[in-house]
Formats: C-alpha cells, structure tokens, sequence
C-alpha cells in the first residue's frame, strides 16, 4: 500500500513539474515575441478647450507633441523591460521545472526497476 502511494505521488508531482516546463516555455516564447513585435501603441488625439490637437492632420501644440512622444518612449522601454523580466522568470520556472521532473522521472523508473527485479 505505502508503495502505490509513493508511486501515485512520484507520478503526481512529476506530471505538475512537466506542466511547469510547458507553462514556462509558453510564457518565454509569448514574452519573447511581445519584446520584438509589441502590441500597437495608442496614438494621442484629444481636443482641449484651448486648441484641437491632431496628430494626423499637423493641427498642433509643438511643445505637447514632444512631451507625449517623451511618455510614449518611456512605455515602450518600460514594456521591454518588463519583457525581458517576464523572459527571465520563464525561464527560471523552466530549470527549476525540468530538474524536478528528471528528478522525480528517475525516482520512479528506479523504483519501477526494483519492483520489476522482485
């Protein structure tokens, strides 16, 4: 009976690591590609009470362009950095994921070898 046990929570636990590797690899490559084609940015259009400002038609404020291409710039570093985190943690989640599963893989065709032995 204690065996089984074992052998149902070898199996479990090496099914949930598995899962972290394919989770982790997904979430890699999902970051990966978001870094290098980003999702499209907004462009600023808004009417104030003082002017209209139009990007598309050159109908506006010189100074209020260049401050929203300045916070624009800003996002899209801020969203490559967080790329680039969101890459490194799936990739932590990978390692730590594989060597448990082989761990766990090993534990149970060891232990399927001395069952198989007696």
């Amino acid at each position: 009976m204690g065996n089984n046990v074992r052998t149902i929570y070898l199996y479990i636990v090496a099914f949930i690591t598995l899962a972290m590797v394919v989770t982790g690899i997904t979430s890699a490559v999902n970051n990966i590609a978001s870094y290098f084609f980003p999702d499209a940015y907004v462009f600023f259009e808004e009417v104030d009470d003082d002017y209209s400002y139009t990007y598309n038609n050159y109908n506006y404020d010189h100074e209020y362009y260049e401050e929203k291409e300045e916070e624009l710039e800003i996002e899209r570093e801020n969203y490559k950095t967080e790329k680039i985190k969101n890459t490194v943690v799936s990739l932590v989640v990978i390692i730590i994921g594989a060597i448990m599963y082989k761990y766990h893989w090993n534990m149970i065709e060891k232990e399927n070898t001395i069952s198989d032995e007696k």
